[in-house]
């Protein structure tokens, strides 16, 4: 590889160094920022691509309300990485807008036995590079999911993945520790790269050198807290996407994201402003564009701790004992809060009250579950009951950019907990900020969210209320690190059970547990709000994801 040019140079012709090219940045943010022009070589090869500019057409920009943390598609699992993903990478099985399970780089599979599975690859797909996708890479693709260290894996999709070969030119077996009904969705999970970089450093794929793909789109730039581009992959075995040229613009400020759209500097924005909802609408040039999500927000708490950091005594002394160990003081937080009050002011009537994991009639939802109806007065008494007549202090975290209205939510939550004797503050930060502390249990009371997009409650159980096991890959998502082995039996029987029947009763009786014994605290579901400029449709996700695959001309 040539060495880089000297700081300040740019480069403007001739050949570019393999595999990526970069140009100084120049930004008041950081002046000495590099951006790495990823694949170039591959794309002029194709006769595609100029790495100083755009093709004629008008870039799609793309208005991105949560940052990626980064481009490695398997070193963090959240929304943003996985979404910014689905463009570059494939996955054996594809979700499709209602999450159900579709070819991808699987063209089928057929179940030879309950323990293993036949998969039939697809003959199209080609790397962005030109080499040929083969069983080995989704192989090395696999593998390397359970060798990262990461706050929040992919292993969860991959535990029961006991053996993987090919048997032969476009065959993939892959072998189970048990039965399990779920892992053509745990498979669309995981996105597949070209073996030749299983090896590779995260940095590697944040600079494009790695980022060789089979996807419908090549990546270009990828400017941190700022923006990712992307320019078509003339290789893709699909269907062409309509855009040529993709800007995924991070802009994390609602207010700012709204301005982008009304200015013409964005085609399309995620999690409108419920307050920008009318300028949008009066716009003349513009509209709203809605979808219903499987995202439930919640409140999770440390149930794992015997002592808590965040809750205090009135004075400030660290309490002696969790008070979140105590069922009553749970339920004390659940009769506390006016979801209703929530859903209508904070949301703006964008979302829908929960009281579990899914919607009612969902695989696994239970029938039992009530939801728990606001009484601040019963809310004091159980406080009493449980040893706390004044209440404490407590320390409220979350996000102010990963979900709809997440700080706003957060300071609604400490006021309906105040007026109850919980003296509450909030500490809200950017999502690549928060999420690392989340991720590893380190707060008191917190925002939390889970999108399940598998279609059952199996997923949002192993990830939110089994027993945290890093090696297992259970738990990832449980910030309480609550424990329960009774629970965590049922649900992993329950993910090895084929008959339908049978692991729906089982999901639910689950679910049952923890939202009878307010292990989480569910608020809503989330409404997806977008809002794009005319002549721009989008066929919205119940994973919320904003891919550039899915606009359309109208």
């Amino acid at each position: 590889m040539k060495p880089f040019p000297p700081a300040g140079s740019t480069w403007t012709g001739g050949s570019p160094p393999a595999p990526f090219q970069y140009l100084e940045e120049k930004s008041m943010r950081s002046p000495s920022r590099r951006r790495f022009l990823a694949n170039t070589t591959a794309l002029a090869a194709a006769g595609s691509f100029s790495p100083l500019v755009f093709a004629q057409e008008k870039p799609l920009t793309i208005g991105m309300a949560g940052p990626p943390t980064t481009l490695d598609p398997h070193l963090q699992s959240n929304a943003p990485n996985n979404a910014v993903a689905m463009h570059i990478y494939d996955a054996l099985v594809t979700n499709d807008a209602k999450s159900q399970s579709k070819p991808g780089l699987a063209s089928s599979w057929r179940l030879i036995d309950d323990t293993t599975w036949e998969f039939t690859l697809n003959p199209k797909a080609v790397f962005s590079d030109g080499t040929p996708f083969t069983g080995e890479d989704a192989i090395a693709s696999i593998k390397r999911v359970g060798v990262l260290t990461s706050v929040a894996p992919f292993t969860t999709y991959t535990r029961s993945i006991a053996d993987m070969s090919v048997p032969e030119p476009g065959k993939l077996i892959i072998k189970t520790h048990q039965p399990d009904p779920l892992l053509l969705n745990s498979l669309s999970r995981i996105r597949i790269i070209s073996k030749q970089y299983a090896q590779a450093p995260s940095a590697d794929f944040n600079s494009g050198k790695a980022a060789i793909g089979t996807g419908p789109y090549l990546l270009k730039e990828y400017v941190p807290e700022s923006r990712v581009v992307l320019v078509r992959n003339p290789r893709y075995w699909g269907p062409a996407p309509q855009f040529e040229n993709v800007v995924l613009r991070i802009v994390t400020d609602p207010g700012a994201r709204l301005a982008a759209l009304l200015g013409g500097d964005c085609d399309l924005i995620e999690t409108v402003p419920s307050e920008g909802i009318a300028r949008v609408q009066q716009s003349g040039n513009k509209h709203i564009i809605r979808g219903v999500s499987s995202r439930m927000v919640y409140m999770a708490m440390d149930e794992g701790r015997d002592v808590t950091p965040y809750a205090t005594d009135k004075s400030g002394k660290p309490l002696p004992r969790n008070p979140f160990k105590d069922e009553r003081v749970r339920l004390a937080f659940a009769k506390a809060i006016n979801r209703d009050l929530i859903v209508s002011r904070v949301m703006s009537g964008n979302a829908v009250l929960a009281d579990q994991y899914v919607q009612p009639g969902t695989f696994g939802a239970s029938t039992r579950i009530k939801p728990v109806a606001y009484d601040p007065k019963g809310a004091k008494a159980l406080l009493a009951q449980a040893g706390y007549p004044d209440g404490f202090k407590l320390t409220i975290h979350s996000s102010n950019n990963r979900y709809i209205n997440d700080a706003a939510i957060a300071q609604a939550v400490a006021q309906f907990l105040t007026r109850i004797g919980i003296e509450s503050t909030v500490d809200v930060m950017p999502w690549s900020v928060y999420a690392p502390h989340l991720s590893k249990g380190e707060y008191s009371f917190m925002l939390g969210s889970w999108g399940t997009n598998t279609g059952e409650t199996s997923n949002p159980l192993l990830a939110t209320a089994v027993s945290f096991d890093a090696k297992a890959g259970t738990g990832a998502s449980n910030y309480g690190r609550y424990s329960n082995p009774e629970l965590d039996k049922l649900v992993l029987e329950a993910k090895s059970t084929m008959d339908d029947k049978k692991r729906e009763a089982m999901l639910a009786q689950a679910c049952d547990m923890v939202f009878d014994h307010n292990v989480l605290l569910p608020l809503h579901n989330e409404v997806l709000v977008l809002a794009a400029r005319k002549g721009i449709n989008y066929e919205t996700r119940v994973d919320q994801y904003t891919l550039a695959m899915g606009v359309t001309k109208a």
